[in-house]
C-alpha cells in the first residue's frame, strides 16, 4: 500500500468551506468515509467555539456534500446530515447522499480511477481542505490526479503534496486531539522552540513576542492544550 496527500484551497462561494474561514479555532477531521459506486457515507469530528459550529452544522446541512463534490450544487439531492454528538465544544456528524449524474464527489473519482480497497481521511481548517488517500501499491495515481485538476473549477485551488508509503496515511486517521486548531498551533509552536525542554529553551514572554500574541493569550491557548491531552491521555487507560 502507498498514500498520497493533496489539499484543496477554496475561495468565497462553498458554504462549508465559508464556515471554517469564518473562525480560525474551528477544525474538523473525517472519523470515517465509505463510498460504492452510488452512495457515499461519512462522519466527521469538528471542534471549535460554540457559535462556529453552529454554523458549520448548519452549512453541511444545506451543502454537505458540496464539502466533496465538484459537480452541480443540487447533485447531492437525497443529502442526509445528523449530529450524532452535540456539546459546547464539539460536533460529530453524519453525512451521505446517493449519486447522481452530476455527481464527481472526491471519493468516487477515487473508485473510478483506483478502484476498490482506497481509503481516506481530512482535515479541515480555514481555507485549507487536506485529502490523504490510501490506496494498492499498483493503483495509478496519474489518471486520479488529472480528474480532480479537471474537475477542480474557478475558486479551488488543487495541491498534490506528497506520495509517501502507508505511514503518512496511518498518521492522519489517527488524528490530532480535539483541540480548537490555535490551541493546536500554540502548542506545535512551543514544541518546536523547545519550551518544553528541560531545561526551557523560550520562555511564554518570548514565545507569545514571535507568534505577534498577547502573553495571557498563549498561555491560556497553552493550559487548554495540555488539559484537553492530559485528560485525553488518562481516559484511555481508565
Amino acid at each position: 500500500m502507498r498514500s498520497f496527500s493533496f489539499t484543496l484551497e477554496y475561495e468565497d462561494g462553498d458554504p462549508v468551506a465559508d464556515a471554517f474561514r469564518a473562525d480560525s479555532d474551528l477544525y474538523g477531521h473525517s472519523l470515517a468515509c465509505s463510498v460504492v459506486p452510488d452512495h457515499y457515507w461519512r462522519v466527521d469530528r469538528l471542534t471549535g467555539p460554540t457559535e462556529a459550529l453552529e454554523r458549520a452544522e448548519a452549512a453541511y446541512a444545506e451543502a454537505g456534500h458540496a464539502a466533496d463534490c465538484f459537480g452541480a450544487g443540487d447533485c447531492g439531492r437525497d443529502l442526509r446530515v445528523k449530529a450524532l454528538h452535540r456539546d459546547p465544544s464539539t460536533r460529530i456528524l453524519f453525512t451521505g447522499w446517493t449519486r447522481t449524474d452530476d455527481c464527481r464527489s472526491i471519493p468516487h473519482l477515487a473508485l473510478d480511477h483506483l478502484g476498490p480497497g482506497v481509503l481516506f481521511a481530512t482535515e479541515r481548517h480555514g481555507d485549507r481542505y487536506e485529502w490523504h488517500v490510501l490506496m494498492p501499491s499498483n493503483a495509478n495515481l496519474g489518471d486520479l490526479s488529472d480528474a480532480i485538476r479537471t474537475e477542480t473549477g474557478a475558486g479551488v485551488r488543487f495541491d498534490l503534496r506528497q506520495v509517501t508509503d502507508e505511514s503518512a496515511w496511518l498518521s492522519a486517521y489517527s488524528g490530532r486531539p480535539a483541540l480548537p486548531y490555535t490551541h493546536y498551533e500554540a502548542m506545535a509552536a512551543a514544541v518546536e522552540r523547545g519550551y518544553y525542554e528541560t531545561p526551557r529553551e523560550i520562555t511564554v514572554k518570548e514565545l507569545a513576542a514571535e507568534l505577534d500574541l498577547p502573553r495571557s493569550t498563549l498561555s491560556y491557548r497553552l493550559r487548554r492544550a495540555e488539559a484537553e491531552l492530559a485528560q485525553s491521555f488518562v481516559g484511555e487507560d481508565r
